[in-house]
Formats: C-alpha cells, structure tokens, sequence
C-alpha cells in the first residue's frame, strides 16, 4: 500500500466499495424478509437501536478526533504525534467497549421489555460481543483516513459486509424452526461475525504500512496536552453521538406502543405491531437510506481536505469543495427520492411486503435529505464544528419522537404518521446544518444554483416513470415493473441534465473522481456541453 495513494482514488474507492455494501445489506433483506418476514424483521430491527447507543457510548466523538489530529499531525510532518494519537484512541475505546457489551449482556432482558417486545433478548444478545470490535475499527478507519488512505476501509466494509450476510442468511434458517425470535438472534448474530472479519484486516492494514513507512522520527507530544485535545475534538461529538442513539431507542418504544395501541382490536396485536415496525424500519427506512452511500464517500474524503485547507486559511478551496459535495449530492439523490416514490410499490413488492409500500412512498424525500445532512455533518465537522451538527440531529430527532408519539397510535394514520415524522426530522436538521455551513462560509448557501438543475431533471424523470405506469403495460407491482424503470431513469435523469445544461462536462469529470482524466481522454471530444 503506498503512502502517496490518491485521495480521489481512495475516495472512489469507498463509494464503490460503499455502494456493493448498501446494495447488498437491501438484498440480503429480500431472502431474510421471506424466511423470517417482516415480523422476524421487526424483531432483529429492534435490537440495533441499542446496539449503537452502546456503541456510540463506547467510540463517541473518538474516531473524528483520531481523523482530525492525524491529518493535522501527519500534514505538518509529525507522524510520531500520529501515532501517540492512535495508542491513546486505542486505550480508551478498548476498555470502554468492554464496559458498554457488559452493560447490554446485562440489561438485554428488561431492554427487551422496554422496548415493546420481549423477544428482541436474543437479538440484543447476539449483538453485543460486536461493540468493542466496532469501537476499535472505528479507530484504525479514523487513523488511516486521516493519513488519507482509504482503500483499506473500503475493503474491510466489503469484507465485513460478505461475512454478515453468509452468517446472517445462515443462522437465521438454521434457526427458524425454534422460532423467529431465535431466527432474529441468529440473523443478528451476522453483525458480531462481520466485526470480527473487519477488525482483523483493519490491523492487518495498519501494520502492512508500518513496514513502509519510515522510521519514525521526531518527539512526540505532551501526553496530557494531547489527551486535552483530543477531549476537546471528541467530548461534543460524543455528548451528540451518545444522546441521538438514545433518543433513538426511546423513539423505538414510542413507535411500537404506539403501533400496539394503534391495533388493539386486531387479533394477535403483539406480532401486528412489530411486522408493522418491520415493514417501517426494516426495509422502507433500509431502502430510503440507500442513496447515503455517496455522502460517506464524499464525506471522508472532504474531512481531510477541508481541515488541511481551513489551516492554510484557503478560504476560496474551502467554500469550493463544500459546495461541489452538496452539488453532487443533490444530483445523485434527489432523482432517486423521487423515483422511490414512483416505483414504491415493485420495491415493496420484491420484498414480499405490500405494506412497506406505503411507508416508502412517504419516507421518499429523506433519501435526499438524509445523505445531505450527513455530508453536511462531515463538512462542519471538517472545519472544527464538531459537536453542532450533533445537536441539529438531536434537535429534529426530538421533533421526530413528539410527532410519533402523537401520530403512532393513530389507527388509519399510524405508519404513514412515522413516515412523515422522519421526513420532518432531515428537514429541521437539514436547515440547521444549512445555516452553520453558512456562518462558516460567510454567506448563504446559493441553493438555487445547487438544486435546480438536478430538481428539474428529476421532475422530467418522474413524469416519464408516472407515464409508463400509467400505460398499465405492466403491473404496477412486478419486478419486471421495477427493472424497465431503473433502466428509463438514468437515462431521462441524464439526457434532461445535458439538455438544459444543468450538468457541465467540466462538473461531471471533477466528480468522476479518479475517472475524470480518462473520461476527458475517451469522451471529452463528443461530449462538450459546458
């Protein structure tokens, strides 16, 4: 692994090895949705809200900070620094994994009952041995990032990502004819397997560039000063980390009783409620969250980036690549809410799952608001506001918890109301994200610029995806439905982009990445619109 890796490659790297992760974690859900269905779902789905306020309790602002002092140490040439920062992270989050795993071993019964539904114990279970694991690869991800060597995170997601599944699939039929509680445990179960593999590669990769680099040289910092720092960097982070995936758990409960109350005259309410959770969280909100796969790319490709440029006082490169992510980002996920909206009913379809539809359809705007908030997130946390997107996040998770606990036990509005209620959630958190960048940036955010061509092409894409429905040449509901329409998209989406020149030959090379120079060589003489 060399040290002068590409950052653009890197970061090509982690969106492809991001977009085999995402797509694979949505398929694996169709066979386990039709072995365990959405009841089963609904079970292993409540155990991870648990899992990662543990998790988060045990890594908190950490790994940012490991990311943020590595890139300033290695930048200024004192990697020994780098280094000492590592052990430091590694001390820490080793001893607090620990602690955490115990604390949900220990509490997985009354968590269980807290929660709305007594058989998620297995799940809650099956998941804990993967807490330390995580918290210390969060931190070898962190270190390598920050010395802008991406690649290994990349492939130790794709590795992790292929264990889960084997594990997953496997032990859940396996476990099956004991019940779906225990098949949920055992589907769980895939995660604690995937640590296991990522962790190791992770130290693999860690000492394979060791051998490389040079001895280290220089002195290294003040112990208590850097600790200082690093508390500084990680304590808002981790105040944030910590209280979203504990609202987030409470938010669990709220949505299940109140789907309980929302069912009470049915005949076997209990397994209604969670199936309906399922459908909810186990493949609308899987499905939606999809397109957040390009924003984590970007996003740890910009932390470094962003840092470095913010120390030189490069104010212009700062306010460039900020707006060139959000750019990206809108004209990658805006076509896709809107199309998920259309083709709602083939998705939920292809699970084996008409009443995910519903959900989906109303959840769509978030796999646009979604992802920008988190690239967002990444960019404010880059130039050293670390703890405000935190609070932004907390304070629309607040609003999304008062609007489900009036809209849950709803009867007829129920799962449309905790749709609509994520919705509103990205859009305050969103906005708030919006106005921090602006007051780093010192002006507004031109908005105009950035989503109208995108918005535009994506109101042309719909409107031929509506029609083809409405011709009824297929039903509404058929795979074959759903594979005519993720072919027509792109090519509506783009062919519109390049009419109305709302995508510049120059703009799409830049973020092709890595691919730019060789898409200018091949194409550049047919293609440029500018």
């Amino acid at each position: 692994m060399s040290r002068k890796e590409s950052l653009l490659r890197g970061a090509a790297a982690l969106a492809i090895a991001g977009l085999i992760i995402k797509l694979s974690n949505l398929l694996i859900r169709v066979p386990l949705t039709r072995l365990i269905d959405t009841e089963g779902i609904g079970i292993y789905q409540m155990s991870l809200p648990a899992f990662y306020a543990l998790f988060h309790l045990a890594a908190g602002g950490v790994p940012v900070a490991v990311q943020n002092l590595v890139a300033e140490y290695t930048a200024k040439g004192r990697r020994p620094v780098a280094e000492q920062v590592l052990r430091l992270a590694i001390s820490y989050t080793a001893t607090a994994g620990v602690a955490a795993a115990a604390i949900l071993l220990v509490s997985a019964p009354l968590l269980a009952r807290m929660l709305g539904e007594p058989r998620a114990y297995y799940a809650l279970v099956a998941v804990a041995p993967a807490i330390p694991l995580f918290a210390l690869d969060a931190i070898y991800r962190s270190y390598l990032q920050g010395r802008k060597l991406m690649t290994p995170s990349a492939v130790a997601g794709v590795l992790e990502q292929a264990t889960k599944m084997a594990v997953t699939l496997a032990a859940a039929y396996l476990l099956i004819p004991l019940g779906k509680a225990q098949a949920a445990g055992g589907a769980a179960s895939g995660i604690t397997a995937g640590a296991v593999v990522s962790i190791l590669w992770m130290v693999y990769s860690y000492g394979s560039i060791r051998g490389e680099d040079d001895p280290l040289n220089g002195r290294e910092e003040s112990r208590p000063l850097l600790a200082r720092r690093m508390i500084s960097l990680a304590w808002p982070v981790t105040l944030g980390s910590v209280t979203m995936p504990m609202l987030n758990l409470l938010d669990v409960g709220i949505v299940q009783r109140g789907f309980l109350k929302a069912v009470a005259g049915a005949a076997n309410p209990q397994r209604m409620a969670t199936a309906m959770y399922g459908s909810y969280a186990g493949i609308a909100v899987q499905v939606v969250w999809f397109p957040v796969v390009l924003t984590n790319a970007l996003g740890n490709a910009l932390v470094p980036v962003l840092a470095a440029a913010k120390a030189r006082g490069d104010m212009a490169s700062v306010q460039n690549r900020v707006l060139l992510g959000i750019r990206a980002t809108g004209l990658v996920c805006l076509p896709v809410a809107l199309g998920l909206a259309i083709v709602a009913a083939p998705i939920a379809a292809l699970f084996g799952d008409s009443v995910a539809a519903v959900p989906l359809l109303y959840m769509a705007p978030a796999a646009y608001l979604g992802p920008l908030f988190w690239l967002m997130t990444a960019q404010l946390q880059a130039l050293g506001k670390t703890g405000v997107p935190m609070r932004n996040f907390a304070v629309g998770l607040v609003v999304k918890i008062g609007l489900d606990a009036l809209l849950a036990p709803m009867k007829g509005v129920d799962i449309k109301g905790v749709a609509f209620a994520s919705v509103v959630m990205w859009v305050v958190a969103c906005w708030l994200n919006a106005r921090a960048l602006a007051v780093e940036l010192g002006e507004p955010l031109p908005w105009n610029w950035l989503i109208r061509g995108p918005l535009l092409a994506s109101m042309v894409m719909g409107g031929g995806l509506f029609g083809f429905h409405a011709t009824r040449v297929l039903p509404a509901t058929s795979v074959t439905s759903l594979l005519v329409a993720l072919t027509l998209a792109p090519v509506l989406y783009l062919a519109t982009l390049m009419l109305t020149r709302a995508l510049t030959w120059a703009e799409f090379v830049e973020m092709s990445g890595p691919l730019g120079p060789r898409l200018q060589r091949w194409f550049g003489g047919f293609f440029t619109w500018n």
